[in-house]
């Protein structure tokens, strides 16, 4: 009985270190009018961590790529992030679940955005 009691307590404790030590990243949609993310690259993300996209203006959208930087072709195994909105404030929040280095790229698929430079990823350090 005492094992499992230990092995909750130390699942609870690695869980609320977790918490504590999350981050949140926040990426603006649409700054300043423009056809950007900012940042465009987002990085030192760990296990744990938030990313928000804040829409601040157009008719956007987050949707992931396989890559490389700057490929307008969604991914083949990551669920869309966010389709097109152009509701200004909109805030898109989700935490990382991923604890070995990679790197997510997305981009926008609305028109020529992305083409035309509209297009970002996020990079994850690991833990």
């Amino acid at each position: 009985m005492s094992r499992l009691n230990f092995k909750l307590l130390t699942l609870f404790l690695v869980t609320f270190a977790t918490i504590i030590s999350a981050d949140l990243f926040t990426v603006h949609v649409g700054k300043d009018g423009g056809l950007v993310y900012d940042p465009h690259e987002t990085t030192g993300l760990k296990l744990g961590d938030f990313v928000q996209f804040v829409w601040d203006s157009g008719t956007h959208s987050v949707t992931p790529s396989d890559g490389p930087d700057g490929s307008c072709t969604p991914s083949t195994t990551i669920p869309e992030i966010q389709g097109p909105t152009s509701n200004p404030g909109r805030n898109v929040t989700f935490e990382i679940k991923e604890d070995t280095p990679s790197t997510v790229f997305y981009f926008c698929s609305v028109g020529f955005h992305c083409k035309d430079g509209m297009f970002g990823s996020l990079r994850v350090e690991g833990t």
